[in-house]
């Protein structure tokens, strides 16, 4: 992994805490993104109907180191075993040289789920730096169908604020996500942040979507928001006696200090688990009836 882009910002050579988005985002950035989709196109040929960038980097709140790429594939029909494979190792392989310590987060889909998004949702390949290790080590049984509770909340973010890097446009490609699909999708993730001391582990990551999570259900609007925007919005509208958690959250969210891959959950800071832990406890009361 190339850390070279991370330490200038460390330094102060480049600007801090800016969110980048993807038409004015680092060139380094920018061609790692562009090569990837290259490979797809090169692995995938015909099959390949379009490559869609969604989360942060596409709504303008990518923040180096933190953040991920996220991108959903999606090819004409289900592939077979060996080249679902190929293109898990071509990825991962490619991810081991990215510019940022945040890696890719992609699923490769068929165009029959982009169109109707059954419940369950099915893939045909996924990589992220969960899968690496697995995949680079053959543990990935292509040929079983797997499915994944996230993808309504990714198709969603695409319809509503993804970008088209390569292929059909969007429209064209995807169909309305029920909203209750999407709810439902989320509140599994607002589940496992709420479950035991999860919250401590991933600090920064779970007081964000917690107060997005709010945002949603509160102005119940059917619009999707990034992390920075929910942690706006929970110091606008949650109790003044969180501010100060929130605030922290949102700071060492938008901090370009490098930090190790294994210091991404908690951005290499301490935390008060103390205050952690009253937060969960405020979202486990006030959204008991979504979760």
């Amino acid at each position: 992994m190339n850390l070279g882009r991370d330490w200038e910002y460390a330094k102060g050579v480049l600007p801090m805490g800016k969110g980048q988005g993807w038409v004015s985002c680092d060139e380094d950035i920018k061609q790692y993104v562009e090569q990837l989709v290259q490979q797809l196109k090169t692995i995938l040929g015909d099959q390949l109907k379009g490559v869609y960038l969604h989360g942060s980097l596409a709504m303008g709140s990518y923040y180096c180191p933190k953040s991920d790429i996220d991108l959903i594939v999606v090819v004409a029909g289900k592939l077979d075993a060996e080249r679902a494979k190929t293109v898990g190792v071509s990825i991962a392989n490619q991810a081991a040289d990215r510019p940022t310590t945040g890696n890719v987060e992609l699923s490769v889909i068929t165009g029959e789920v982009a169109r109707t998004v059954p419940a369950p949702t099915p893939f045909e390949v996924h990589y992220s730096s969960e899968w690496h290790e697995k995949i680079l080590q053959d543990e990935i049984f292509y040929s079983q169908e797997k499915i994944d509770a996230d993808l309504p909340t990714h198709l969603t973010y695409v319809t509503q604020r993804g970008i088209c890097l390569y292929g059909e446009p969007i429209a064209d490609i995807f169909g309305h996500v029920k909203w209750e699909c999407f709810l439902a999708s989320v509140m599994d993730d607002l589940k496992w942040i709420v479950q035991d001391e999860h919250i401590v582990e991933t600090p920064f990551y779970s007081v964000l979507n917690i107060c997005r999570v709010f945002q949603l259900v509160r102005e119940n609007n059917q619009q999707v928001h990034s992390k920075d925007e929910g942690g706006e919005w929970g110091l606008e509208h949650l109790p003044h006696e969180f501010h100060p958690l929130i605030q922290r959250a949102l700071d060492i969210y938008r901090s370009s200090e490098n930090v190790h891959a294994e210091q991404r959950r908690t951005g290499g800071k301490e935390w008060d688990k103390a205050a952690l832990l009253a937060f969960r406890d405020y979202a486990r009361v006030q959204l008991k009836d979504f979760i």
